[in-house]
């Protein structure tokens, strides 16, 4: 191009040009062609038609709302125009603003009008697909959900779930009212307990729907299941009743020499016969005064895991008699001794 010029330049010199017309006139007249020719070459060039995908920006959108709802993140836009511009659209960051500054919750129609999108001069914007798109607003609602195991199938005969425990107990959610608003709390997959007798560890994942997913993606909890052995009732009868009171010479009197007593014990050991097991009833009557007295019934058992549910009867009466005197005994009279039982000499 500068070569170009250079040669203008000479070629103006070598024609002498009137002084009444302007300086440079030359170059004048070639910027002119040049112009003619760009304009010729731009609008004169063959138009074509495309479609390009036009991105939706959101902006300005109020932090305490969220788009709760799914909606198409591109629109498809079929422009017209000379072949060379539209050829270079493609490369060219083109979107679709939304303005949401002024938005409340609710459903909001937006229409996508060639105004509303910012293209090349020269090029001519023919559809838009889709016209129009809706988005549902709504209040974001933050919340601490804890998480619940779920089991499956039945421990072994005799065994039952004592407890069991998600690490970490719960999960902080903040996502649309509509989401989270009915939730109380996030359900793991199944986790088979069939069979088992003691406690055990497992990681699993959640079983959540697709919105909530989509919010904490699929994180892995620890689940400790805590396995206990069933306790069966029993009751067992004739216990005797035993008291510690040690006084001498003393009478006691009981309203009852025995009790019945109404047990839980564990699974295995339900079906032993009575005599495996050894019960006390013992009243603590120590240093007690004489008198009548009512005292509960401690019960002590072996082997200590049996559960003591109740004592029939649980209070039992105990008269205690006053420590009788000593009698002194009398010396019996000694026999007169007759002619026949004098001594004899020695």
């Amino acid at each position: 191009m500068e070569k170009l010029v250079k040669q203008i330049i000479k070629i103006q010199r070598l024609f002498k040009v009137p002084e009444k017309l302007p300086k440079n006139l030359v170059l004048k007249l070639v910027s002119l062609f040049f112009a003619v020719f760009l304009w010729y070459f731009v609008v004169g060039e063959d138009k074509v038609d495309t479609t390009i995908f036009v991105s939706i920006e959101i902006t300005n959108l109020p932090q305490d709302l969220v788009i709760s709802n799914q909606f198409r993140k591109q629109i498809e836009v079929t422009v017209n125009g000379p072949r060379g511009l539209v050829r270079n659209i493609s490369s060219q960051h083109i979107t679709r603003p939304v303005n949401l500054a002024k938005a409340q919750p609710g459903s909001h129609v937006i229409k996508n009008t060639p105004e509303s999108i910012k293209i090349t001069k020269g090029v001519q914007i023919q559809n838009i697909r889709p016209a129009n798109i809706t988005l549902t607003i709504d209040r974001l609602l933050a919340k601490e959900l804890p998480i619940k195991p779920v089991l499956k199938g039945k421990p072994a005969t005799g065994y039952e779930v004592a407890a069991f425990i998600a690490n970490p107990p719960t999960l902080g959610l903040t996502a649309a009212s509509s989401i989270l608003e009915k939730e109380v709390f996030l359900l793991t997959q199944s986790i088979d307990i069939t069979g088992r007798k003691a406690d055990f560890s497992t990681k699993i994942a959640l079983d959540v729907k697709e919105e909530i997913t989509e919010l904490i993606g699929e994180p892995v909890i620890s689940v400790n299941v805590l396995i206990k052995e069933k306790q069966v009732a029993r009751e067992f009868k004739g216990i005797p009743v035993e008291f510690n009171h040690e006084a001498k010479r003393t009478i006691y009197r009981l309203d009852h020499h025995q009790v019945n007593i109404k047990t839980e014990l564990p699974y295995n050991m339900a079906g032993k016969d009575a005599q495996n097991f050894l019960f006390k009833a013992v009243l603590e009557a120590d240093n007690l005064p004489p008198g009548r007295h009512e005292l509960p019934v401690i019960i002590i058992s072996n082997p200590p895991v049996i559960t003591i549910r109740e004592v029939i009867p649980a209070l039992i009466k105990i008269d205690i008699g006053s420590p009788q005197q000593v009698m002194k005994q009398r010396q019996p009279s000694p026999l007169p001794l007759s002619v026949s039982q004098e001594p004899k000499e020695q």
